[in-house]
């Protein structure tokens, strides 16, 4: 089988290279959805490592942000004010005789 004449020997190689070129184009239609289908699981993958990063960063905020208050209302609170305005800066509390309370007028309908 190995000497081929003729038209059926024609024929028969062209049946073969298109059979072959069918062949290559099937596996390179298979190999091409692979590679989409493995870059699809990769970058799925690498979203969830995002997503995991940023939800640590946002607790880390989250805490700051509570520390902030704690730290923000301390610092405006009336008794540190008072305090730091008697001994840091010499002022002292009017007498009473001195201290005049202004209301505010109230909008009649």
């Amino acid at each position: 089988m190995t000497t081929r004449t003729g038209e059926i020997g024609s024929i028969i190689l062209e049946r073969g290279r298109r059979g072959s070129f069918r062949r290559a184009f099937i596996v390179i239609l298979i190999v091409a959805a692979l590679i989409l289908y493995v870059g699809g699981k990769v970058r799925i993958v690498r979203l969830g490592y995002q997503i995991e990063a940023l939800e640590r960063e946002k607790r880390e905020l989250e805490r700051e942000n509570r520390a902030l208050l704690i730290e923000a209302s301390s610092l405006t609170s009336p008794a540190r004010i008072e305090d730091l305005a008697t001994k840091r800066l010499g002022m002292v509390r009017p007498p009473k005789e001195n201290i005049v309370v202004v209301r505010r007028k109230t909008a009649t309908p």
